[in-house]
């Protein structure tokens, strides 16, 4: 998969003409180029699963990426506002090279206008490097689309109890299980033996 590593690879530059002393450490965080972006419309009052973006560190350093949403390249349409994206999994806490893909969550407002949306997923880094005087921090953004369209909400199982599905199979696999017996053919015949009291020794005396 393309990366995007090119604002931690200018900083990372930038950190050893400051400051020779960092030459043997850098940080740096890599998004992929593709763009997050949702297969089908969206619809105002509708939660959607984005694809998960692909993040990882660059630098030699253990990092820490967050992810947020901001508009800072070109692209045609509306802005998305940050608080309609949320990623429940970041930060996420990265060694050397290593890397992870972090899952997006669409909100849209019922009161979202219809319309192409356009922004940016932009990774940062936690760490940075202090050299000359300034302090230098990573970050690596890739493109964020989808549009909304006027239609009905398929909610799908948002809003459904977690225990409701799997109590719904359990039945409908019990059902399957009796009508298939029943048509075996298989008959069950219980029959009741009245019990008999064993006398003891006084009855025997009289």
């Amino acid at each position: 998969m393309h990366l995007r590593p090119w604002l931690s690879l200018s900083l990372s530059a930038l950190v050893l003409l400051a400051w020779p002393a960092a030459s043997y450490a850098s940080v740096g965080v890599g998004i992929q180029a593709g763009p997050v972006a949702l297969a089908g419309d969206a619809h105002p009052g509708g939660r959607y699963a984005l694809p998960p973006v692909y993040v990882v560190n660059t630098g030699t350093e253990p990092e820490s990426v967050g992810i947020r949403i901001e508009r800072i390249s070109t692209g045609t349409g509306r802005t998305v506002p940050p608080g309609w994206v949320s990623a429940a999994s970041a930060p996420v806490r990265l060694a050397h090279a290593q890397s992870a893909s972090i899952p997006l969550e669409l909100t849209v407002p019922q009161t979202a206008a219809r319309g192409r949306y356009f922004s940016d997923v932009v990774a940062t880094g936690s760490s940075a490097i202090a050299g000359g005087g300034a302090s230098f921090g990573v970050a690596a953004a890739t493109d964020l689309e989808f549009t909304v369209a006027p239609g009905a909400v398929s909610h799908g199982w948002f809003g459904v109890p977690g225990w409701l599905p799997p109590f719904v199979l359990a039945v409908l696999v019990v059902t399957a299980a009796a009508v298939a017996f029943r048509r075996s053919g298989i008959r069950i015949r219980v029959e009741h033996e009245p019990v008999r009291m064993a006398r003891g020794r006084g009855d025997d005396a009289s």
